[in-house]
């Protein structure tokens, strides 16, 4: 038969293994994966010259807001940094303007973001106790999660966490009851709000950097607490939970102990909390600020030893655009400034480094960034480099040595200051999206609109819903 495209001479990784092999592409999906060397007629062939070809990143935490907040990110601009970054599907979360708290904003902004779409995408909603009724309604729409923060938003953000936020652990049992209905996962920002209360409140009368106020603001116990509750209450639903961008050790050892009793949990954690310590939130503050706070450098490790151990499901970048001048206003008074880092463009050039390093191989990298995604959030045509999956490629060079700039596709990449002058090993050298070059040569070639919004599979998701 005659394929759209052949990629020959690729190192195909998988979570399983690498291979050599010849892949072949038609109407956007993998059509056949055959021996290396084999030469079928197509449209186009590339010689990949022994590059190693990863399926493309499903980023399971990614922040847009777009269209409200054009001068922080767009969805152009956004998706345009996913395909630079290898990401091929992002997981949007629910925090923009107006919070995605409902069925009906869940389907408009389906459909109000497609044209500038470079990637596919799919969408979280929000889940707390003023929505808890339309829970059902955004599954229905199709949502791919449900996500909830476990502390009260900031002074002035109220508006864009109606929905979002519930401290309340009495209410929240209800709400993730409500959620493990859906047979959907359940992400959660896993601070405790009296721990936070207390620490922040200490942490105002202390004198020192403001990065270190920030960490001491924000302790490691408010987390592992957080995650304790989460699971207790997970364990009397049947929700399935994943506490997310996950920065202690401790919390994925109590997922892990869950697990083992039946709990339905999977964690994810972040790059930042794996190549960053709190060297670096002291050092550039405001700069480096994230929720939770980069951790001391034992923590790193104790955090990289529960990933090698696999008891770390995803990787997801937790992507947060802002304007420089906001991110500057906190640099003498931390508790001004937001949280959140830039990570998109950045995600898979640590990893693939850390792989150069030694602490992960290539199959561990699409493990935690896309196989275990596309399981666990039941989109079954992503993730894989398989016949019948969608042809979401991208071809990598391991071997490229470069130092990091503070530049790039995203609104938000001259906020990565805290990165300047690092080297990294491994970079992207094309993404295909569907079988169509979005990246290629250090330049976007897609075009917007070629991203799709994409929902999880139906019968797999009826499968796990529950009746309590």
């Amino acid at each position: 038969m005659d394929y759209d495209l052949v990629l020959h001479d690729v190192q195909l990784v998988s979570a399983q293994g690498v291979r050599r092999a010849t892949v072949a592409v038609a109407d956007g999906k993998v059509a056949d994966v055959l021996d290396a060397g084999t030469r079928p007629s197509a449209a186009e062939h590339l010689d990949a010259g022994g590059l190693h070809l990863l399926p493309g990143l499903v980023d399971t935490h990614v922040h847009l807001r777009a269209p409200a907040r054009p001068d922080r990110e767009t969805f152009r601009s956004g998706t345009a940094a996913a395909a630079a970054g290898g990401v091929t599907t992002i997981c949007e979360m629910p925090t923009s303007e107006p919070p995605v708290n409902s069925g009906r904003t869940l389907a408009d902004r389906a459909v109000r973001l497609q044209p500038d779409a470079l990637v596919d995408y799919a969408l979280y909603g929000g889940a707390a106790w003023e929505n808890r009724h339309e829970i059902a309604a955004m599954a229905e729409a199709g949502a791919v999660a449900f996500k909830t923060w476990l502390h009260a938003p900031a002074l002035g953000r109220e508006a864009e966490f109606t929905g979002l936020s519930c401290p309340d652990t009495g209410r929240l049992h209800e709400v993730m009851r409500e959620v493990a209905r859906t047979g959907l996962v359940h992400a959660l920002h896993c601070e405790h709000e009296q721990i936070l209360a207390v620490a922040g409140e200490n942490a105002r009368h202390q004198h020192g950097v403001p990065g270190a106020v920030h960490a001491a603001a924000r302790p490691q116990v408010a987390e592992d607490a957080s995650v304790a509750t989460v699971l207790a209450l997970a364990a009397a639903t049947g929700a399935r939970v994943q506490p997310v961008h996950v920065s202690s050790a401790e919390s994925v050892v109590l997922a892990a102990e869950a697990r083992a009793r039946g709990v339905q949990v999977t964690v994810e954690t972040c790059p930042h909390y794996l190549q960053l310590d709190e060297k670096t939130l002291f050092e550039f503050g405001s700069w480096a600020k994230c929720n939770p706070p980069l951790r001391s450098a034992a923590t790193v490790e104790r955090l990289w030893a529960e990933v090698r151990a696999g008891r770390v499901d995803v990787i997801g970048t937790d992507h947060c655009p802002y304007r420089p001048e906001e991110i500057a206003a906190g640099e003498q008074d931390i508790f001004v400034s937001p949280p959140g880092l830039p990570g998109l463009e950045t995600m898979l050039p640590i990893l693939l480094t850390a792989v150069h390093d030694g602490r992960l191989t290539l199959p561990d990298v699409v493990r935690l960034t896309s196989a275990r995604a596309a399981e666990i959030f039941d989109l079954p045509a992503k993730g894989r480099i398989a016949p019948g999956a969608d042809a979401d490629l991208v071809l990598v060079d391991t071997c490229r040595q470069w130092t990091f700039r503070p530049e790039g596709f995203s609104k938000a990449a001259a906020n990565a200051t805290f990165l300047e002058g690092a080297r990294f090993t491994g970079g992207v050298v094309t993404t295909f999206s569907r079988g169509h070059r979005v990246f290629d040569g250090g330049h976007i070639v897609g075009e917007p609109g070629h991203g799709r919004f994409v929902r999880p599979d139906r019968a797999r998701v009826a499968g796990r819903r529950t009746t309590t």
